[in-house]
């Protein structure tokens, strides 16, 4: 299927006794796991389906990426019914086992003041809600993971990652809290994250008003609600757009130019850090944007679905997923997902589309409806010649096998 390319230039909470809940923390969300992958029968049993695999005991994952060159996986997870901390999760690729990585009794803090001085401090263990994540290799089997944070705080938190040794170690290293939207000053939610040449990121904003049901309920109760009505109405209308936001050390937050769109969701960067391809999911559509070039070089794929989250792929392709309802459907069930009191799945269609960086030409290679296993898919990677799907509700990862065709590589990325 292709797609049409249009082109524009432009809870710490108090804990007292033998075990304080840090130390209990683990333990209890282990034995969520247990719970939530052995009851409700059938429908939460980790068996395959007709048309993929699952990774069990992951939780509410929205984004995952692939540790290049390792057999590792990082899965973030956000709280939900039964779950009051989100987790990152930490799977082997080899033979798909997974557990909670971080928040952990164990994990290790070690705030780099040189990159992350204004940074507030630790994030609180107990009030922890991941969504976007993205990598940074920085060598020796080492890694800086970029984590969107929800809970307690609007952030990017940051961590390194250590492979050396037989399982990673995770160690908290900074943070950088959200910008406000520009111009109206009005609180912001990230919502995904890629790293970009000298220790610089960027991340994807939209108003905090119009999804404050995204957020703890703590943090969400400090945003105040908009003037206009309707104004979430207008938001998922296209009418109030959302940016990208671009963090430099010394330098602070600045606007991407030409970077409004309507609900800016996943974003990827080229290697050269010259390129963006940011999700406009309310639109729906993929830009792709230049980065120091005036005037800006814009366009834009218009798809057939709503697209998510974005990820290479080793083989210079992007991977891009999201769900297959369109218009006010998609908006119902968004709802009715973050309210739900059910642990159980969204069973929402979704699609998976892959992308030519050069051309910009998009083929379809999973068109699912969604059901009581897996639905929703939110994120995506594409690990050998699977194509790993995450979803923000959930216990589990879906991989769908790839075909000759649709594994063949590029020999190079814009």
């Amino acid at each position: 299927m292709k797609d049409r390319i249009d082109s524009t230039t432009a809870r710490r909470a108090p804990a007292r006794g033998v075990l304080g809940l840090s130390t209990l923390l683990p333990l209890l969300f282990a034995a969520y796991l247990v719970h939530a992958e052995s009851s409700g029968g059938a429908t939460t049993a980790c068996t395959p389906a007709e048309s993929a695999k699952f990774v069990c005991g992951i939780v509410n994952s929205e984004d995952l990426v692939r540790l290049p060159k390792t057999h590792w996986v990082i899965s973030s997870g956000k709280p939900g019914p039964e779950v009051p901390v989100g987790h990152l999760f930490l799977i082997n690729i080899d033979n798909k086992a997974a557990e909670p990585f971080y928040p952990l009794a164990h994990n290790q803090y070690r705030l780099d003041q040189k990159l992350f001085g204004s940074c507030p401090g630790k994030p609180d263990e107990n009030k922890f809600d991941a969504e976007g994540i993205n990598v940074r290799p920085i060598g020796n089997g080492k890694f800086t993971l970029y984590v969107i944070n929800h809970a307690g705080r609007e952030s990017t938190e940051i961590f390194e990652i250590d492979t050396r040794d037989e399982k990673p170690a995770i160690t908290w290293i900074g943070c950088v809290l959200t910008p406000p939207m520009p111009q109206s000053d009005q609180p912001s939610l990230g919502n995904a994250v890629v790293p970009l040449p000298n220790d610089a990121f960027a991340i994807s904003i939209n108003p905090a008003a119009g999804l404050k049901h995204t957020m703890d309920t703590a943090t969400a109760a400090t945003v105040k609600p908009a003037n206009d009505p309707n104004f979430v109405e207008k938001m998922f209308n296209g009418q109030i757009m959302g940016f990208v936001m671009l963090w430099s050390p010394g330098t602070g937050w600045q606007v991407v130019p030409g970077s409004e769109m309507a609900g800016s969701n996943g974003i990827e960067a080229s290697p050269d850090g010259q390129w963006l391809y940011v999700d406009a999911l309310l639109e729906p559509g993929i830009y792709r944007l230049s980065l120091g070039r005036t005037p800006v070089d814009r366009a834009v794929i218009k798809t057939t679905f709503h697209p998510d989250n974005i990820r290479w792929g080793d083989d210079g392709f992007l991977y891009v997923t999201g769900p297959g309802l369109t218009g006010p459907e998609l908006m119902k069930a968004a709802i009715a997902c973050a309210h739900s009191t059910s642990r159980q799945v969204c069973p929402v269609p979704f699609k998976v589309f892959r992308i030519d960086p050069r051309t910009l030409q998009s083929e379809e290679l999973v068109n699912e409806p969604g059901g009581p296993s897996f639905g929703l898919a939110t994120g995506v990677a594409k690990i050998g010649n699977e194509l790993w799907l995450s979803s923000v509700r959930g216990t589990r990862l879906a991989v769908y096998p790839l075909n000759d065709a649709a594994t063949a590589p590029r020999t190079e990325r814009n």
